[in-house]
Parts: structure tokens; C-alpha cells; sequence
């Protein structure tokens, strides 16, 4: 079977005068080449040498095994539908028994058993709008023979389990392949497999190539159906046994790798102890291949800090600085051959926190009012033991009554009658 081990026949075909020789070989392979050759032994018990050798292939039969399906559902608002993504694995040649022509992917509402939707595709992956929340999925692989068992999955919503997406996506290129690497992250469930799709950057690519790896691996090559010049469209899709995750995707070609770029780096936030800064992912061709970003914090010649970035992330803190300090932030592109500064920014963080600058403030304004109060009532203490009240003579009632001049007039009259009698 297209290898170097043989397997000889038992049986004798035997063959009168020039008749022609017909032998049946069972219990083979589908779909499946075999290399034949053929001896023949005369009566005197001699065997001959072997004959040249022939290449057969047998037929096509049904799949015999059903693809292992997953599945993502994705909520667009409460009212609305679901977009249900199911993915499967491709069939192993040995299970395929052909050439897989495509798959038919079936669903049915729980609660209405008699409304089922059938579609199919050549890709290993469908999107469905649903609007129930009990589905019952079957997915089937068929060939020209046949098609497979059917593979059922029963889908909850109200006890739907997420499984995030990958984090840390990133391609280099290397000669005429692409290297891939991600992290899973902190994901509860076990990653038993990640999924790889790639496919050319048009609004509806032809076709999707796939690629399957063991759960704990973080990198990959792609090496099949890519061409120069082309832009592909990756998806890695973590999957923990019937649940997938959503893709994360990255644009990247062979000429320069990854297709995005860190620009745009500016400072949002200074305090006492910490600097942020925040920049921009775009998409763009750099030259050189950019293996990686990073953001460096110094202190003067010496490295304080370095941060790898990834195109999920665009913000970074510095923590735990040292107040009215001068620093320098720089954005630094990495390379096979050297490192590229992007962008440097200079900094010093504050002598005091914002939270202490105000309650200086308000402390400055309570003693300020302190004081002032504290001066009021010191200067009528004051007044009251060392400076008592002094009677006003003008504001007496008498002696008000004694300025009039018609009293003065009056006495004088009265006196002048009292000396005549």
C-alpha cells in the first residue's frame, strides 16, 4: 500500500496453456493506491523474477466516522437572533474512505421538532442565525460514495459556557512561510486543540485552508497555498471540546509578515509615582519584518522597564516611580538584524499627587478661615477688657434735653419772677 512493506499472496493462480490469469484481491483499503507486482513458478519449482509493477487505487466508500464538531454562540442584543458558528475537523484520509465533497449541516428547534433548516457547505465551517435557545445540530461529511454517520450536538443556551479568544496573536515570515504564535491566556476550560484558518483577503475568498494543533502548543508554521504578494486573513480559534472560542484574526503576507504597526504614542496620564501611555495599531506594510513591539521605560542610560505589546493591547502604566523624576518613554519596533526607536517621549512625573494637591488646598483654605475667624473674635475680646465703652454724651436722652436752648431760656425767666417778688 504505497510503502515498502509487502504483503505476498498465498493463494496460486493457476494458468493453462496461454489462458489469461484473473486473480481478486479483498479485504482492501478504500480509496486507497496499492503497488502490484506479479511471479510466477514453473513445474520444476523455480520461482521467476518479479514483474514490473502496476499501481492500482480502489474505490470510493462512505465516510465511516462522523466529524468532530464545535460549537460558538454569539448573543447580537437579548431581543435579537444568535449567530451560531459551528466548526469541525476535517476527516483523516482513513476515515474519509474519498474524496470529501462537502458537508450538510442540519439544525432543529427543541421546542418545534418538525421546523429543521439543512444547508451545505465545502468549508469546515458554517454561521447560523438562530433565534431559539434548544437547538439540536447534526453535521454529515459525504463523498461521491456516500455519506457519514451523523454527528449530533444539543446546544442550551441557559447553560451556554464561553470560552474566550486567543490572545497575543502575532505572524513572522520566513522565506516562503508564515510563523504563527499566540497564548491561550488564563482560560478555565482545558484547550484541547487549536484551530488555524487562513484564507486570502477578499470580501468572499474562494476557499479556507486549516490547520489543527495540539492544545498546549503556542506557534505553528503555514506553508501550503500561500503565494507572494497575497494578503492573508489568519483565524486561530482556541476549542475545548465542543466549545470554540471566537476567532482573532491578523492580516500577513509573506513579504513582511504581520500587516499592522504601533504609531501614535502619546502620554495620557502623569502622577507622583506612575506614567500612561497610550498608542495606535494600523494597518500597514513595514520594512523591516517587525518580530515584535515594545514600549521601554528609562531613567536616564538605564532600562527601567520593558513591556511587549501585542495588537490587543494599546495602553500601558509604569508603576511605582520615583516623584519629580525625569524619565523617557520609547516605542521600539524589533527586528531579525536590529532594533528600530519609533518614538521617544520625555517625562517627569509630579512632586505631589492630585489628591494631595487638593487637600493642601483645602487645608490652606480652612486655615485661612481659621484665622481670619480666630482675628474677629480675638479683636472684640480685645476691645471688651481693654478698651471698655465710654458713655457718648450725645446719645443721652438728658443730656440731649439739656443742649435745647428753650430750657436754658425758661430757667432764666422763671428766676427773674421769682427775685421781683
Amino acid at each position: 500500500m504505497a510503502t515498502d512493506k509487502w504483503t505476498e499472496i498465498s493463494a496460486y493462480v493457476l494458468v493453462e496453456s496461454a489462458e489469461k490469469a484473473v486473480y481478486r484481491i479483498e479485504g482492501l483499503k478504500p480509496f486507497s493506491s496499492y503497488i502490484i507486482a506479479v511471479s510466477c513458478i514453473l513445474s520444476f519449482g523455480h520461482w521467476s523474477d518479479w514483474s514490473m509493477e502496476t499501481t492500482g487505487t480502489t474505490l470510493e466508500s462512505a465516510p465511516s466516522r462522523p466529524p468532530d464538531i464545535c460549537y460558538h454562540m454569539e448573543t447580537v442584543n437579548k431581543q435579537g437572533p444568535h449567530h451560531l458558528m459551528l466548526m469541525w475537523k476535517a476527516l483523516d484520509v482513513y476515515d474519509a474512505h474519498g474524496h470529501i465533497l462537502g458537508y450538510q449541516v442540519s439544525y432543529t428547534q427543541t421546542k418545534h421538532p418538525f421546523l429543521s433548516v439543512t444547508t451545505n457547505t465545502t468549508d469546515l465551517k458554517v454561521v447560523l442565525v438562530v433565534t431559539e435557545d434548544e437547538l439540536e445540530v447534526t453535521v454529515m461529511a459525504y463523498n461521491s460514495a456516500g455519506g457519514s454517520p451523523y454527528s449530533h450536538l444539543k446546544i442550551d443556551l441557559s447553560l451556554h459556557q464561553t470560552l474566550p479568544s486567543v490572545r497575543r496573536l502575532w505572524v513572522n515570515s520566513e522565506d516562503d512561510r508564515l510563523v504563527l504564535h499566540w497564548d491561550v491566556g488564563h482560560i478555565s476550560l482545558p484547550v484541547s486543540e487549536v484551530a488555524n484558518e487562513w484564507a486570502t483577503d477578499a470580501a468572499h475568498p474562494t476557499s479556507s485552508h486549516w490547520k489543527r494543533v495540539n492544545g498546549s502548543t503556542r506557534s505553528t508554521v503555514l506553508k501550503d497555498h500561500l503565494q507572494p504578494g497575497t494578503t492573508y486573513r489568519i483565524n486561530v480559534y482556541p476549542i475545548s471540546n465542543q466549545l470554540c472560542g471566537p476567532p482573532k484574526s491578523i492580516f500577513a503576507n509573506l513579504e513582511y509578515g504581520t500587516l499592522l504597526g504601533a504609531v501614535g504614542m502619546h502620554v495620557v496620564d502623569v502622577t507622583k509615582n506612575t506614567v500612561t501611555v497610550q498608542w495606535e495599531w494600523q494597518r500597514k506594510e513595514v520594512h523591516p519584518k517587525v518580530l515584535r513591539y515594545r514600549v521601554i521605560l528609562r531613567l536616564g542610560e538605564t532600562q527601567v522597564e520593558s513591556i511587549p505589546v501585542w495588537p490587543e493591547v494599546w495602553q500601558h502604566t509604569f508603576f511605582k516611580l520615583h516623584a519629580n523624576t525625569g524619565y523617557s518613554v520609547n516605542l521600539l519596533a524589533e527586528t531579525s538584524n536590529d532594533n528600530i526607536s519609533r518614538e521617544i517621549i520625555p517625562i517627569k512625573t509630579h512632586i505631589f499627587e492630585h489628591n494631595e494637591i487638593m487637600f493642601t488646598f483645602c487645608l490652606i483654605v480652612l486655615l485661612t478661615l481659621g484665622l481670619g475667624v480666630f482675628l474677629i473674635l480675638s479683636r472684640t475680646v480685645y476691645k471688651t477688657y481693654f478698651f471698655p465703652n465710654i458713655a457718648n454724651p450725645g446719645a443721652s436722652v438728658v443730656g440731649r434735653w439739656l443742649l435745647e436752648s428753650h430750657h436754658e431760656l425758661a430757667s432764666t425767666q422763671s428766676s427773674h419772677s421769682s427775685h421781683f417778688h
